[in-house]
């Protein structure tokens, strides 16, 4: 059994719409590391918005890959937090 935390950290990242390929692909190959989604965002917008969670005990692989990421663009943190992980409640 895999060792995890009752804690899961919780970012909202904003990143050029040309970038979001490229980061996709890297979390992808990176399969397991953490949950993404792109949140909504209205027709013609330049940026999106991606809704980033995992395991506190993958934050730093997480933070690690973001990093790589913006020495080649930009990516602005909106949302940097630890939440508590619902699972088994309903």
């Amino acid at each position: 059994m895999l060792n995890h935390s009752s804690q899961l950290f919780h970012y909202i990242i904003r990143l050029n719409k040309e970038d979001s390929a490229f980061l996709y692909f890297q979390l992808e190959s990176n399969d397991g590391l953490c949950f993404y989604s792109t949140l909504p965002y209205e027709p013609h917008t330049q940026y999106r918005d991606i809704d980033l969670k995992g395991d506190i005990l993958l934050q730093g692989e997480v933070q690690h890959l973001l990093k790589q990421c913006s020495q080649k663009f930009k990516i602005d943190v909106l949302i940097d937090e630890i939440i508590l992980d619902q699972k088994g409640k309903r």
